[in-house]
C-alpha cells in the first residue's frame, strides 16, 4: 500500500489500543449471540450489505459482530461503508476519504481507490474530505471486524453528512455504480453503520428498535424517514433519536435498493443496558440486519 494513512481516532475509547487487547475483544464478540436470533436463511439470495452498530465494542461489538459474520459469508472483495456523520457538522455531502489506508492496532486496511474515485467522479452530493473522517468513530469501529474476517477485502470510506433527500439520491447513484461493478463480476457489498434509539430507559429503547424494523426490513426508505421524524419530534421522552445515523441510512437503503436488494433479515438486536452495570434508564440501542 502507498500513499498516506488515516491514523486511528477512536483507538483507546471505543476499543482498546493495544493489538493484543483488540484482538481478544473481538474474539469476545465473535463468540457473543446477542438475541439469540436465526441465520437469515429466508433472505433471497446471499447478503449484498448489512446495517451494523457502531458504539464503543464492548457495548455493541457482540451485535456487529453478527453482521459482518454474515457479510463475510458472501467473500466480497470491496466493503462501501456508509457512516454516521457525529464530527463534521460543515460537510454538507457524502465524504470520500483521500487516504490510501486506514490504520488500527494491529495493522492498515487499504482502501479500493479506483471504486472511491468513480464515486467522487459522480459529483454532488459526493465530494472528497479528509477531515470529515479525521475524528469520526462510526467506520473506524467496524475496522476491527472487517480485518479480522475478511483480512483481503478493501473498503470505501463515506461519512453521509448531508440532508436526507441528499442522502437518498447519492445512495441511489451509488447503488446504480456498485450495481454495474457487480455485474461485471466485481463482488461489492455496502455496510451501514448506525446506532437506533439514544438515550431512553431500556424498554424505549427496545419499543423504538421495534418500530423501524418494518421499513428496514422492507428497505422502505420513506417509511424509515417518517417513522424517524415522528420519534425525534413526538416520540416518547427521553428519546433525541430512533437511528442517529439517519442520514446514512437512508443512503445505504437507496444504494441497497440500486443493487437490487429486497429484502432485510434482523440478525440481532441489543441495548447498551444488556452490558453488566451499564444504566438502565438512560440507553442506547443496537441491531444488525443483512441485505439481499
Amino acid at each position: 500500500m502507498t500513499g498516506t494513512l488515516r491514523r486511528p481516532a477512536v483507538a483507546g475509547s471505543f476499543y482498546p489500543a493495544d493489538t493484543a487487547s483488540l484482538e481478544r475483544l473481538v474474539d469476545e464478540c465473535l463468540r457473543e449471540d446477542p438475541g439469540s436470533l436465526p441465520r437469515p436463511s429466508d433472505l433471497p439470495g446471499e447478503p449484498m450489505g448489512v446495517l451494523v452498530p457502531h458504539a464503543g465494542l464492548v457495548y455493541s461489538g457482540g451485535t456487529a459482530a453478527r453482521g459482518w459474520a454474515a457479510l463475510a459469508a458472501a467473500s466480497p472483495a470491496t466493503v462501501v461503508v456508509m457512516g454516521t456523520c457525529h464530527t463534521a457538522p460543515w460537510l454538507d455531502g457524502i465524504a470520500a476519504s483521500p487516504d490510501a489506508g486506514w490504520s488500527i492496532p494491529g495493522g492498515d486496511l487499504a482502501q479500493d481507490a479506483a471504486l472511491r474515485d468513480a464515486l467522487v467522479a459522480l459529483g454532488p452530493p459526493f465530494l472528497s474530505d479528509a477531515r470529515a473522517h479525521a475524528t469520526e468513530h462510526a467506520i473506524e469501529v467496524q475496522l476491527p471486524f472487517l480485518r479480522r474476517l475478511l483480512p483481503a477485502t478493501r473498503f470505501v470510506p463515506l461519512t453521509v453528512g448531508c440532508t436526507p433527500d441528499a442522502a437518498v439520491i447519492g445512495g441511489d447513484m451509488a447503488g446504480r455504480l456498485v450495481a454495474e461493478r457487480r455485474a461485471a463480476g466485481e463482488r461489492v457489498v455496502v455496510a451501514i453503520s448506525t446506532d437506533l434509539a439514544h438515550y431512553p430507559p431500556r424498554p424505549i429503547a427496545e419499543a423504538v428498535t421495534a418500530e423501524h424494523l418494518p421499513g428496514l426490513q422492507s428497505l422502505d426508505i420513506t417509511q424509515v424517514h417518517e417513522v424517524e421524524r415522528h420519534l425525534r419530534t413526538a416520540g416518547p421522552i427521553g428519546v433525541d433519536c430512533g437511528l442517529c445515523g439517519l442520514e446514512a441510512t437512508l443512503a445505504g437503503l437507496a444504494a441497497l435498493r440500486a443493487m437490487g436488494a429486497t429484502k432485510g433479515a434482523l440478525l440481532a438486536r441489543a441495548t447498551s443496558a444488556d452490558r453488566p452495570g451499564s444504566s438502565f434508564t438512560r440507553t442506547v440501542g443496537y441491531a444488525a440486519l443483512a441485505f439481499a
